[in-house]
Formats: structure tokens, C-alpha cells, sequence
């Protein structure tokens, strides 16, 4: 059988905890909102209403803080952004994060600035280092990959490199939702930095592609 998220296998909320939120990702576990100043992330704990998750104004790398969990809870002074519209064929997910992150509650936006201050050659060169490094210890910690850590590798990579030419017009991506033996988790979702839910669908655990016949999940359903 299939696993899926039980909520008797959640981790109990800390006592005392002011606001509980649904946590991010394909799961149905709780957990206690951050506050403003905390550091945040796509699979971190998810902010606090009135609070959005923002890499600080000078990173030179925002999208990768905002998978470190090393931006930041700030007061969310934006507008909501108006509902995109649901296009029927998409053909292949586009690029999601983390090996299950995908959709937070309302109170949990996470949001990608523009790049305000001038192209810096020294910093994009330094920035592109020390995501190489991170990718070469990430494959020497995976010694043995599946074929869900391997595309995982792949759309970081892709999404490295589209970062710094995309700026804020990034908001929907996808990333593999892997299981500990490298193999697909039956529900794969999209991520979302503007707010919005993004989409969730059912696949076959060992190439991960969409099962024939089914159709989109909401968020808070599980795979048959």
C-alpha cells in the first residue's frame, strides 16, 4: 500500500504555541507558526497570519535561502496577488521544492523581490560557487540514488541557473517529492511563492510520471 500523511504520526505541537497552522508541503500535520524576525523557508514551519517569508533586501540569493529556511518572517505589506488562471493543458509540471515541499496555508507567502541594487559580477560568481559546492556534497551524501534524487538534482540545478534571470517573475516551480530510497512519493505537488496553492497529482512511485487517467488533487487530499 501506498503511504500517505496520518495524523496520528504527526509530531505533537509545542505547548503554548500562539497560532497553529497546516505546515507546508503535501502533508496534513500542524505546527506552530513563526513570528516575525524568525527564520523561515519552503519547508520550514509556516509564518504567522499577517506575515509573509522574504529573503532579507541585499541577498544575492534569494531562492536559496528561501530553501535553507535562512530568509526571514516580515510584516506582509504587499497586496494579494489576483488568481491565476487555471489552464487546462500543461503539459509537464513545471519546476517544485524540496523532496515534498509544495503548498502553504494563506498565512505562510513566501516571496521572491526583484534585484534593486546593481548586477555585482564578484557576488554572482561567489553565489554560483557556493551552490556548486553544495550540489558536489549533496551527491557525496547520496551515495546510492533513486530515479526521484536524481531529477531532484537536476531541477535545482536548472532552477540555479534560471534564478538570478527570472528575479520575482519566479513564483511556481517543481521539485520531486522523494521518499528515503530515492523513489517518488505518490503525491507530487507544485510550490508556490506568491501565496497561491499550487496544483497536486498523483504518480507511479518508481519514474514519478502521472498516472494515467487521474486527475489533479486538491491540496489536502492523499493518493488513492
Amino acid at each position: 500500500k501506498k503511504p500517505f500523511c496520518k495524523l496520528s504520526q504527526c509530531p505533537a505541537v509545542a505547548p503554548g504555541c500562539a497560532e497553529v497552522l497546516r505546515e507546508p508541503g503535501c502533508g496534513c500535520c500542524l505546527a506552530c507558526a513563526l513570528k516575525v524576525g524568525e527564520l523561515c523557508g519552503i519547508y520550514t514551519a509556516p509564518c504567522g497570519s499577517g506575515l509573509r517569508c522574504t529573503p532579507r533586501p541585499d541577498d544575492p540569493r534569494p531562492l536559496h535561502s528561501l530553501t535553507r529556511g535562512q530568509a526571514v518572517c516580515t510584516q506582509n505589506t504587499m497586496p494579494e496577488p489576483a488568481p491565476e488562471p487555471h489552464t487546462q493543458d500543461q503539459g509537464e509540471p513545471e519546476p517544485e521544492m524540496e523532496n515534498g515541499a509544495t503548498v502553504s496555508d494563506p498565512g505562510s507567502n513566501h516571496y521572491l523581490p526583484g534585484h534593486s541594487k546593481p548586477y555585482d559580477p564578484r557576488a554572482a560568481a561567489d553565489a554560483q560557487e557556493s551552490m556548486k559546492a553544495k550540489l558536489i556534497a549533496l551527491r557525496k551524501k547520496v551515495v546510492e540514488q533513486g530515479p526521484c534524487h536524481v531529477e531532484l538534482q537536476r531541477a535545482l540545478e536548472k532552477i540555479t541557473k534560471s534564478q538570478q534571470k527570472l528575479g520575482d517573475k519566479l513564483t511556481r516551480f517543481y521539485l520531486p517529492n522523494c521518499d528515503k530510497h530515492g523513489l517518488y512519493k505518490p503525491k507530487q505537488c507544485e510550490s508556490s511563492l506568491d501565496g497561491q496553492r499550487g496544483r497536486c497529482w498523483c504518480v507511479n512511485s518508481w519514474n514519478g510520471k502521472k498516472i494515467l487517467g487521474s486527475i489533479d488533487l486538491p491540496a489536502d487530499e492523499e493518493c488513492p
